[in-house]
C-alpha cells in the first residue's frame, strides 16, 4: 500500500441525518491506511461532499481529504457501455479510475428501493453521476405494468394507493408507478376491476440486477489484492443515508465486519441481522410493516419483492464475490487493549 492513493468509499449521509458511520471511526480508519503507507483520501457523491462537514466529516477529524467522487461539477467520469434495458452507458465517477486501493466502508441500513444498503449498494449507486443514479431507479419503468387498453379511467387508481406510489403522468396522460415508494400491498391490483395494473417482481429486480452491473464496472480497475470492505451494522435505520433522517434503530446492533468480498459480507451482514426482531416501534409512521412467512426485517417495511438477496445473487452469477463464507471473531490487537486499559483503568478498592 507504500505511496498508493486509497480511496475510502463512504455515504456521508444528508439533510437531518446523523447516524452514518461516525468520524471518529472513519479517523482511526485513515491512520491505520496511512500507517500502512497508504495515501488515504474520502469520497462520495456531490451532495454527500456538500453535506460532510454538518455531520462532522472534516480533514481536521478524519486525518485527509474529502472530495467528490466525480469531481465539483458532477462532471468528472468515465463512460462505460453497460446495455441493459434501458440504460446502455453509465458514468463511472473519476476518483474510481484515479485510486490504486479501495476501501469500501459502508453504514448498513434498510433502503427503500432494493430493501438494504450495505457494501454492493455503496458502490453500486455511489461511484457514479447524479445522471447515472436517475438512470438507474428509472429502470424500474422498463417492463410494463400498466396496459392502457384496459384501462376505463386512469385518475382513479392513484388514491388506492395509501403512500402516494401512483400518480397521474402527465406527459402521457396514464399511470406511473414509483416503485421506491411502492410496499406491495396490492391495494391497487384488488382495488383494480379491470386488470389494469400489475406489480410484478421484475420491475423491481430489474434495479437490482443494475446494481450488480455496475458494481462489477466500480471494481474493474481495482485488483482483488487491493479491494478491502467494512460494513458498520450499528444505528441502523429504516431508509437509506440519502433520506436525510434519522431515527431509532430498527435492528439491534451487530458491529463491524471486514472482508475482502462484496458479496460474502453483505450476505453474512443479512443473515446475521435476519435472526434479530424487528423493533417495530422504531419503524416511521408513515411506513406499514409487511407481515408474512420467512420475510427478512427490511422486507418487512419494504416488501417482499425488495428481497435484499437478490442482488447479493446477481453479483455472485458476475463472478463478483462467494456467497460462502466463514466467520471470525477479530479481537483487539495487543496495543489496543494496552490503550483500553490505559484509558479505563481498574478502580482503586
Amino acid at each position: 500500500m507504500k505511496d498508493r492513493a486509497v480511496m475510502v468509499k463512504m455515504h456521508l449521509g444528508s439533510g437531518l441525518g446523523f447516524t452514518t458511520v461516525h468520524p471518529f471511526l472513519v479517523g482511526l480508519i485513515v491512520s491505520r491506511i496511512k500507517k500502512a503507507g497508504g495515501k488515504p483520501f474520502v469520497a462520495d457523491t456531490l451532495e454527500g461532499f456538500n453535506g460532510a462537514t454538518a455531520r462532522g466529516y472534516t480533514p481536521e477529524v478524519i486525518g485527509c481529504p474529502i472530495l467528490p467522487i466525480a469531481g465539483p461539477t458532477d462532471e468528472y467520469f468515465v463512460p462505460r457501455e453497460i446495455n441493459y434495458k434501458s440504460v446502455n452507458e453509465v458514468q463511472l465517477a473519476g476518483l474510481c479510475k484515479d485510486a490504486d486501493v479501495l476501501v469500501d466502508l459502508s453504514h448498513v441500513k434498510g433502503h427503500n428501493t432494493v430493501g438494504f444498503g450495505g457494501a454492493i449498494k455503496n458502490l453500486a449507486l455511489g461511484c457514479y453521476t447524479g445522471r447515472t443514479r436517475g438512470a438507474m431507479h428509472s429502470v424500474m419503468q422498463h417492463d410494463p405494468y400498466w396496459f392502457e387498453d384496459r384501462c376505463k379511467d386512469p385518475k382513479l387508481h392513484p388514491d388506492t394507493c395509501p403512500f402516494g406510489a401512483i400518480e397521474e403522468d402527465k406527459r402521457t396522460g396514464g399511470l406511473r408507478i414509483e416503485f421506491d415508494s411502492c410496499n406491495q400491498c396490492m391495494r391497487c391490483v384488488d382495488g383494480n376491476p379491470h386488470d389494469c395494473i400489475r406489480i410484478g417482481q421484475e420491475n423491481f429486480h430489474s434495479f437490482q440486477e443494475l446494481m450488480a452491473l455496475t458494481t462489477r464496472e466500480a471494481l474493474a480497475g481495482f485488483p482483488l489484492e487491493d479491494r478491502f470492505f467494512i460494513s458498520v451494522a450499528t444505528d441502523i435505520t429504516a431508509v437509506c443515508d440519502c433520506w436525510g433522517i434519522t431515527t431509532g434503530p430498527i435492528l439491534e446492533d451487530l458491529g463491524m465486519l471486514g472482508s475482502n468480498d462484496p458479496v460474502a459480507i453483505d450476505k453474512a451482514t443479512l443473515d446475521m441481522l435476519g435472526k434479530f426482531k424487528l423493533i417495530e416501534e422504531n419503524v416511521p409512521q408513515s411506513m406499514e410493516i409487511v407481515r408474512g412467512e420467512g420475510l427478512h426485517p427490511f422486507q418487512m417495511m419494504h416488501g417482499p419483492y425488495k428481497d435484499p438477496y437478490v442482488v447479493i445473487r446477481y453479483a455472485s452469477q458476475l463472478g463478483l464475490g462467494s456467497e460462502e463464507y466463514e466467520i471470525e471473531e477479530v479481537l483487539p490487537q495487543e496495543e489496543e487493549r494496552k490503550l483500553s486499559r490505559a484509558r479505563f483503568p481498574k478502580p482503586a478498592v
